[in-house]
């Protein structure tokens, strides 16, 4: 790759930590943290959840379980000595910590490269990657460059019909998959190959139903019990699931629920954007959209809504200054919706 080699002293091997070049000092750093924190015999490390829904907030993850979860990931994707894992992902959150710990304890080597829109065109071609996290940005800017990368693991958020149809047509021998995790669950305990719609649990972990039709988790390697989710899902059985949505962002209309993010998965934007909810004296709530004052063209809406039907058609387009989003890269909607300045009625 044209780039200096770093390499750490492990009592098992040398870990080879290349590309300095594409990574700042105190990226390295962080994964230097996160190697003395593996090496220790402390019992917890502290983790920022993403704020996607409420307040980030800091929790303590169990040693033996976060190594149980590597462990899961390890044996599913086939990680060993000889595998070269790229890290783009922030070393802050869950899915870059154990996109490291996976690293360390499968004694693969590592690419390290600073989070960017598209990493993998930094990676020379011949230069073959194993295993590589990205969320769905990453992803679709990388394109031209999945032929890198053996297996692709794409998470953080829902995936676009866009993406997931490029991907579809993609003549290349890569793997591709997407994940449902959570800090909560120390990263992914499902997977779903891209083009199907099914969730499958990875070993040891089941699935059942709440009350309100909401995803609970179980997994006692992973210490967890009954972990009741924000997820409708419409379960297959223990071990599988098709994801719908998030139950907060539920859009109760002339009597229907509407699942937002089921609706934003059937159309594609250039600019951001997401459906909300919006109270309305006939309907109860209406669906609208939500998009950036300067990053959207009302022709191009109103065209590409048409496809929709019935309710599932936004009846207002609400346009804010900016849309917010988290670290992750996920979008803050209620904080975002809050930001309005104006309204057109589509």
């Amino acid at each position: 790759m044209g780039s200096s080699t770093k390499k750490i002293k492990l009592s098992i091997k040398s870990l080879k930590v290349s590309s300095k070049k594409f990574a700042s000092n105190s990226f390295y750093q962080r994964l230097e943290q996160i190697w003395q924190w593996y090496q220790s015999s402390n019992d917890y490390l502290e983790v920022s959840t993403s704020g996607t829904t409420g307040p980030p907030k800091v929790i303590g993850l169990k040693r033996s379980e976060i190594l149980a979860s590597a462990r899961l990931s390890i044996d599913h994707f086939g990680l060993n000595k000889d595998s070269r894992i790229l890290i783009c992902l922030p070393l802050t959150k869950i899915g870059g910590i154990m996109l490291a710990i996976r690293a360390f304890k499968a004694r693969a080597d590592i690419v390290l490269i600073e989070p960017q829109v598209d990493p993998l065109k930094l990676i020379e071609e011949g230069q073959e990657i194993d295993f590589v996290s990205l969320a769905p940005n990453q992803a679709a800017a990388s394109k031209d460059h999945w032929h890198k990368c053996k297996q692709i693991l794409i998470g953080g958020g829902p995936i676009s019909a866009k993406l997931e149809g490029e991907i579809m047509v993609h003549k290349g021998n890569s793997e591709f998959w997407h994940s449902y995790a959570s800090t909560e669950t120390l990263s992914h305990v499902a997977l779903r190959r891209i083009g199907e719609t099914t969730y499958s649990a990875l070993a040891g972990v089941e699935f059942k139903l709440s009350e309100q039709d909401t995803l609970v988790i179980n997994a006692t390697n992973l210490g967890i019990k009954d972990l009741e989710t924000n997820d409708l899902v419409q379960l297959i059985d223990s071990w599988t699931f098709i994801w719908i949505g998030r139950k907060d962002n539920v859009v109760l209309s002339g009597g229907l629920k509407l699942y937002p993010e089921t609706i934003e998965a059937k159309i594609e934007f250039n600019f951001p954007f997401f459906l909300a909810a919006r109270a309305d004296d006939s309907l109860g709530q209406k669906l609208v959209m939500v998009v950036e004052e300067d990053h959207y063209d009302l022709n191009e809406i109103k065209q590409k809504l048409s496809q929709l039907s019935g309710l599932e058609r936004p009846k207002e387009l609400i346009v804010v200054a900016q849309i917010s989003f988290t670290e992750a890269k996920k979008i803050k909607r209620k904080d975002s919706q809050g930001k309005q300045l104006y309204s057109i009625k589509l």
